[in-house]
């Protein structure tokens, strides 16, 4: 008896170390700024820390690129300059274990020779225990970056950086657990490509310093320092994470084509860096703002990849595509737009034979177009008004008597036909 429940204990046990090792893995927030341009971020998000509300940090334009970053050139970006507004953000969680990551996008226009930190972690608890604190002074004609737990010296990095330049920044954060002050932060920086493991030695740290561990980190802040000490920098593509592979290396987008062949329409992209991709889901529109899907690919994981899919049911017009790229974890993210005209052959059916829902496409309809069922005796049977703009619609055929119709699209006088049989 006492075996069974050392047994299950054990069992026990492994499920919820298992379940937390699966929370700990999964990307906790991503941050594109993706609002309004002028906007402050307090409108969207983002919570002010204390009562200054001076100089509110807004959601500035263009953002940030780097190639090959999966969050780069996605919405907008914040820019920092000195003496006003601070703010934080929560992710969907905290990480109190192992490490926690943070990858961004950092351009800076200025720095000071004092140097200030402009970015940190806190506990979802806190709005003063700063931690991961990031510096930026001058050095030279560029600049330098730096970490800190706490208040204690600051360990900056040996690499002069060049102003208006943007640069792949990541923080970590590791807990340690021999004693209570223990912690580290550790600073990467890069000035092109992404490192497909951790590489052995950062730009800065790891600093331990002699400040107290955080119980949890789960808040990200932006902060404007002193007038004397501050920075200007612009920040973009935020990801926080409890991996590498998942902070700044997950599936990049190289490229995404769409071109017309014959009747189809072929869609080509090729990605780099696929570390835990988990599918793509190819989404089209006739508009270009309601999208739908129309396939499914799982993605193959690896250095470089390649897909292609051809879409053989495009609309006479302009076709959207977009790409939603879903990680295993579930977080996703958005390709750009991609168009292509498919010519028009006047109106097709499909499918036909049809038994119960038929859809019909047929040429942009302009106000009042009509669509027509006609039976082999030539009587209507069934008629319908077309939304103005569409280039699909669908008809119910399930009570339609078995036997060959002639679809009618009256498009403002101009009549197009179509044979359709219902089994």
């Amino acid at each position: 008896m006492l075996f069974k429940f050392l047994s299950m204990k054990k069992i026990f046990t492994l499920i919820i170390f298992s379940a937390i090792t699966v929370c700990a893995s999964a990307q906790l927030l991503t941050e594109d700024f993706n609002y309004t341009a002028g906007d402050p971020l307090t409108s969207n998000n983002w919570t002010q820390i204390g009562t200054t509300a001076t100089n509110p940090i807004l959601v500035t334009t263009p953002g940030l690129t780097y190639t090959g970053y999966a969050n780069s050139g996605v919405g907008n970006a914040a820019t920092l300059t000195t003496s006003g507004q601070d703010i934080y953000r929560d992710a969907s969680g905290s990480i109190s274990s192992g490490s926690i990551y943070v990858s961004f996008l950092l351009n800076a226009s200025s720095a000071q020779a004092t140097g200030d930190y402009f970015f940190a972690l806190l506990p979802t608890t806190s709005t003063s225990n700063f931690t991961a604190r990031t510096f930026i002074k001058s050095s030279g004609a560029g600049y330098v970056l730096g970490v800190a737990k706490s208040t204690e010296a600051v360990a900056y990095g040996p690499t002069v950086l060049n102003l208006n330049t943007t640069y792949l920044v990541v923080v970590k954060y590791t807990f340690n657990t021999v004693s209570s002050t223990d912690d580290a932060i550790s600073l990467y920086v890069f000035s092109s490509g992404i490192p497909t493991t951790e590489p052995i030695t950062p730009e800065a740290g790891p600093q331990v310093g002699t400040a107290a561990d955080a119980a949890s980190l789960g808040r990200l802040a932006l902060r404007q320092g002193s007038s004397t000490s501050a920075a200007g920098v612009t920040v973009d593509g935020f990801r926080v994470s409890s991996g590498w592979f998942n902070a700044p290396l997950p599936v990049s987008l190289l490229s995404f084509n769409a071109a017309l062949n014959n009747k189809a329409v072929s869609l080509d992209w090729s990605t780099a860096n696929e570390v835990n991709a988990g599918a793509f889901e190819l989404e089209r529109s006739v508009n270009g703002k309601d999208f739908s899907r129309i396939s499914f690919v799982v993605a193959k994981n690896g250095v470089q990849n390649s897909y292609n899919f051809v879409d053989e049911r495009a609309v006479a017009g302009t076709n959207y595509y977009r790409l939603k790229m879903v990680d295993k974890d579930g977080s996703f993210k958005y390709s750009q737009i991609v168009s292509v005209k498919a010519k028009s052959e006047g109106v097709a059916v499909f499918p036909n034979p049809v038994k119960a829902n038929l859809t019909v496409q047929h040429e942009v309809a302009v106000k009042g177009a009509t669509i027509a069922v006609i039976d082999f005796a030539g009587k209507q049977v069934a008629a319908v008004n077309v939304q103005a703009g569409a280039t699909q619609t669908n008809l119910d055929a399930s009570k339609f008597t078995p036997g060959s119709y002639m679809i009618v699209f009256n498009n403002d006088g101009v009549k197009l036909t179509k044979q359709f049989v219902k089994q």
